[in-house]
């Protein structure tokens, strides 16, 4: 899959989906796109943070869809997006209330959110279970008629 077909793909097609599987391939090139995109718009006040929001639900299922890939369930991501939020919301109240012990437990909640979201990044580089699984057939099934030689 290349970037442009990534993008149509997460963007239009499967916006809302979580069926089905999505290859390294989609879900790395969409990654990248969201990447680029942000740091782009992050220059231009207020509409950084709407495309971070309106991107939100095109990146989760992706990132369930690849789950799918690995042979695991889309709520492997619970984890480390709970931990981020139940941190950023006791770190709130912290900052808030002026507890220095309750801002620095929420920090540590959200560290170790990102633990878990920097080991699932890695988790979704190995490839995805070859034919069908449980989740549905391959991204990438090749047949004589989609297969191109180049010489």
């Amino acid at each position: 899959m290349t970037f442009v077909e990534s993008i149509k793909t997460c963007l239009l097609q499967k916006c809302f989906s979580i069926q089905g599987r999505a290859s390294r391939s989609e879900y790395w090139w969409f990654a990248l796109f969201c990447y680029i995109a942000n740091f782009i718009f992050n220059f231009i006040p207020y509409l950084g943070i709407l495309l971070s929001v309106a991107l939100m639900v095109p990146t989760f299922t992706v990132a369930i869809r690849r789950c799918h890939d690995l042979g695991r369930s889309g709520w492997l991501l619970l984890g480390p997006t709970l931990f981020i939020l139940v941190g950023a919301v006791i770190m709130g109240i912290g900052i808030a209330a002026s507890s220095s012990g309750m801002m620095y437990f929420g920090m540590f909640l959200m560290i170790i959110g990102a633990i878990g979201g920097i080991a699932l990044s890695i988790y979704f580089i190995f490839p995805g279970t070859q034919g069908t699984n449980k989740y549905g057939e391959g991204p990438y099934v090749f047949t004589e008629q989609n297969a191109t030689v180049q010489a």
